[in-house]
């Protein structure tokens, strides 16, 4: 379980990242959770082949699953207590497999809007070509101590 992060041990310009490789298998077990009839093997999402059909260099990550990661990756950081209140990310350029990623957030912000301990962040997937594929912001409410 994750530590549990308070408001007042927040600043901004704080930051935090875990890395990420999306494997073929990773993604085909994304694309078929609660679904036993999915699993396609030749889409865009599975198949280079495929992929090379529509102008990609290889088989892709579909962006809800790149949202999953970057949203966890934010629930883990906020701990147990805390609130995701939204995140909204911009789609820039596709996320390849086994690309090795680092998934980012900076806290920009932090405020008490009419008493509710909220944090704003930039987050963002960055590619070891330094291309950032997926970015955008993130509000989370924390706890205060005591």
């Amino acid at each position: 379980m994750a530590d549990q992060r308070y408001f007042e041990d927040v600043e901004p310009g704080d930051e935090f990242n875990e890395s990420w490789t999306p494997t073929r298998e990773a993604v085909i077990g994304y694309l078929t959770v609660g679904n036993a009839e999915a699993g396609n093997t030749a889409s865009r999402f599975t198949s280079d082949e495929e992929a090379k059909k529509i102008g990609m260099a290889k088989a892709i990550v579909p962006g809800a699953f790149s949202l999953v990661m970057a949203s966890r990756v934010v629930a883990d950081w906020m701990g147990p207590e805390g609130k995701l209140h939204s995140i909204d990310v911009d789609f820039r350029r596709p996320v390849l497999h086994d690309d090795t990623l680092n998934i980012l957030a900076l806290v920009t912000d932090t405020l008490e809007d009419d008493g509710v301990p909220t944090v704003k962040l930039d987050v963002y997937l960055e590619n070891e070509r330094g291309e950032r594929p997926v970015q955008g912001t993130a509000l989370v409410e924390l706890p205060k101590r005591g």
